[in-house]
Parts: structure tokens; sequence; C-alpha cells
């Protein structure tokens, strides 16, 4: 599945995967070289993928707009990824030291910023819609952040307030990248709510799986050891669905709502949570939002572009990395 729609917007990808490496390089030399070691290992690219089939999906016929677009969010979105890091006290990110760890925390800052300026100057010269979009996304981006700190390591996190954290967290920007792709297309106004509604389950899905694959990752394809949830404190859909064990969860609750849990303890708990069914449950909430969420896109045209949008939309949710 992957292959689907990698093989369908190759020349785009290429073509952005070149404005990542021309618009983030710095005079000064070891900023350079910090921007080249985030680059250096690809990420996944779902939001620049996410834009650009967008925007051909919806009938767009120049790319290039959308293609600097996507390698802006990207940009964006590695920025924030530094700053996440930083406050999580993160160590390892796509199997090698987090840029703070590899630097230093001040430096790791200061690249994060430029890596944030850069990114919007390449929407510079775009339509107010567009510069709104990123802006709201980042925004919500930031709250999230804050409302996940506010209820670190509590066991009595709702679903619901899961789900507004992760809407903020990831969801929003892979709105903004589909809602910046239809709008770049000229996209009916009912197409482009109808993809940016579609896109909304499948970031809520998508941080799902990842937080899934805390509980139950392979280290060496995710990049990073299991169980940094549950050390971080973060209440995830996993850990919520799990306390409700009636023989597990006292057990859950005791070593999440520790402190400074040791690493024996994260991994019993691991263990735990994967007995009560929780993963699996997750698996089946996540698949059902994105297959619910299927007749948001009859608004679009029967097209290679329209089967390869499914294709990256099933693999985010049935992915092991």
């Amino acid at each position: 599945m992957p292959g689907l729609w990698r093989r369908t917007i190759s020349k785009e990808l290429t073509e952005v995967d070149a404005l990542l490496r021309t618009q983030t390089g710095s005079s000064n030399e070891e900023l350079d070289e910090m921007t080249r070691y985030v680059f250096d290992t690809h990420g996944k690219h779902i939001r620049p993928s996410l834009c650009i089939l967008s925007f051909l999906a919806c009938g767009g016929k120049d790319s290039r707009d959308a293609v600097a677009a996507g390698a802006a969010i990207e940009i964006i979105h590695n920025a924030s990824l530094i700053h996440d890091d930083i406050n999580d006290g993160g160590t390892m990110r796509r199997g090698r030291r987090t840029l703070h760890k590899e630097y230093s925390i001040t430096k790791a800052i200061v690249a994060g910023d430029f890596l944030l300026a850069q990114g919007f100057s390449i929407l510079g010269s775009s339509s107010p819609a567009v510069v709104d979009s990123i802006v709201k996304a980042a925004s919500g981006m930031a709250e999230s952040e804050f409302m996940q700190d506010s209820v670190e390591r509590s066991v009595d996190v709702s679903e619901d307030e899961y789900m507004e954290i992760i809407t903020g967290k990831t969801a929003m920007l892979m709105m903004a990248s589909v809602s910046i792709g239809a709008s770049l297309a000229g996209a009916d106004p009912k197409v482009h709510d109808s993809l940016v509604a579609y896109t909304e389950a499948v970031g809520k899905a998508f941080q799902i799986i990842d937080d899934t694959l805390d509980v139950v990752g392979n280290a060496e394809l995710t990049g990073k050891r299991v169980g940094l949830d549950i050390l971080e404190g973060k209440p995830t859909l996993p850990l919520i669905l799990a306390i409700r064990d009636p023989k597990r969860g006292p057990r859950i609750k005791e070593v999440f709502s520790s402190p400074e849990p040791s690493m024996e303890d994260v991994c019993e708990v691991l263990a735990l949570i994967v007995e009560t069914g929780a993963v699996e449950r997750c698996k089946e909430i996540a698949s059902k939002m994105v297959d619910d969420a299927v007749h948001y896109l009859d608004v679009l045209e029967a097209s290679a572009y329209k089967d390869a949008f499914l294709a990256l939309s099933r693999h985010m949710v049935e992915r092991d990395r």
C-alpha cells in the first residue's frame, strides 16, 4: 500500500526533498549541519503527501505550488518535533539521537526556531487562506501541548479529552495539509470541507496507532524505544482503556501515577496493557474511524490520485512504524 501512493507522486516527493535541502540551509556552518542532521533521516512525508494528493485529486495541474506548500509544512512539522523532543526529554528520533542530545538544548531551540522561520518564508507568497491554515494548525498544536501537560500522570482522563488533545497535536496539521492542497487546486468548498473532515478522522487514527506502537512497536522500525509515553506520564488511549480492566487496572494506575516509574515497572505495565486487549481495541477504533469517514471522499472524481489518497490513508492505520 505505501508503494502505491509513493509511486503515484514520486516526482513531487523528490521535488519536496530537493526543497527541504535548499530551503533549510544556513550560512552558519553549525546551524547548517544541524538542519542537515534533521533532514538526513527522512520522515514519512505524510503531510506533504496529503497536500500534494489533495491538490491532484481535486484536479490541480501544475503542482509546483503544492510541492512548495508541502515542503513548508514538512519543515514546520520537523521544527515542532525538535521542540517536542526538548519538552519531553526525548533521546531518540528516527533511530538517531534527538537534536538537543546530539548538540545542546539551547542550539536545538534556535534550530527549531530557524526552521519555523524558513517554513513560513516559503509560504510568504501564498494566499492569506493558506497562511491562516498553517497558523491555525500551529496554534492548535501549541494549545494541545498545554492540555496534555495539564493531565500528565492523570488516571482520570476521558476518551473525549484524549481525542481533543490528539486533534490539536496531530490531526490539525494534516487537516491544514489537505486544506491547502484543495485550495491551491481551486476546489469547490464542499469538496474542500469533505477532505478536511475525512483527514480529521485519519489524523486522529494516525495518532492512536502511534500510541499503540509505543506499547508494542519494534524500536528498530519506529526509531524510538517503547514505553516513552508511560515514562513521560502521557495518558494515551491504550492506557485509558487498559486502566478500566478490573484485574490489571489498579497496578497500571499505580505505576502510571508514580512521579518516576522505573523502566522495570514500565515494562510490566506495557505487558499488562497488552493483556487487557487495549492495543487490539485501539487498532479497531482507528480502523473504524477511517472506514466510517470514507464517504467524505465520494466528492472526488475517480482517478489514480484518489486511489493513492485512499492507499495513504489505509497505510496510516495499518503501519508498523
